[in-house]
């Protein structure tokens, strides 16, 4: 029986949802409310954010070669003969974590590596859209939206290469979306 970190779970996570809009609209009916076009250009906006914050999820470590497949093994961990961890200073996409750590396990034995020893990137983004609603007809108006998807362009890295023996071992070769804009007219009526 072996304890150790499952696939799915993130030491930390952090999710957070802003939204704010003017007073509706930005008191136009008060005495101090801007007038005439600066009124018409300040008032009704809307602003809205995602922030997003997570640790590394934990990853299997394997072998290339399976010299167990015989006896029903689909895969076969390494022996682990160092701390895998790598200083977070030290940690780079061409050596994401200390693969002088692993060693091929040889044939007929199980690796010492536990189930899940590196841990993968940390993922952090931040989602923006500023909106605004600009009145045409009685009744009807236009929402004019636009958006900012990892509106600070962070890597967003994936998963490293976890195959001991393998080209790229330790490497992180995939990333997600970089920065993302887009602009939308809705039409409310």
């Amino acid at each position: 029986l072996e304890f150790r970190r499952v696939l799915f779970r993130s030491l930390a996570v952090l999710a957070a949802a802003l939204r704010g809009e003017a007073p509706e609209p930005l008191g136009r009916d008060r005495a101090h409310a801007p007038r005439g076009w600066l009124g018409a250009v300040v008032s009704d906006w809307a602003v809205a954010g995602i922030l997003t914050l997570q640790s590394g999820v934990p990853v299997a470590v394997t072998q290339a070669t399976n010299f167990n497949a015989f006896a029903g093994f689909g895969t076969q961990r390494p022996n682990l003969v160092g701390d895998p961890e790598l200083p977070s200073d030290q940690r780079t996409p061409d050596h994401w974590f200390n693969t002088g750590a692993f060693q091929g396990a040889p044939a007929f034995t199980l690796g010492s590596a536990s189930r899940n020893p590196v841990r993968g990137p940390a993922y952090r983004n931040l989602d923006i859209a500023v909106s605004r609603r600009v009145p045409f007809s009685k009744g009807m108006a236009a929402e004019v939206r636009a958006e900012l998807f990892n509106a600070l362009n962070t890597p967003q890295f994936g998963p490293p290469n976890v195959v001991a023996g393998a080209p790229g071992f330790g490497t992180v070769t995939s990333a997600g979306d970089p920065r993302i804009a887009q602009v939308a007219v809705k039409i409310l009526f």
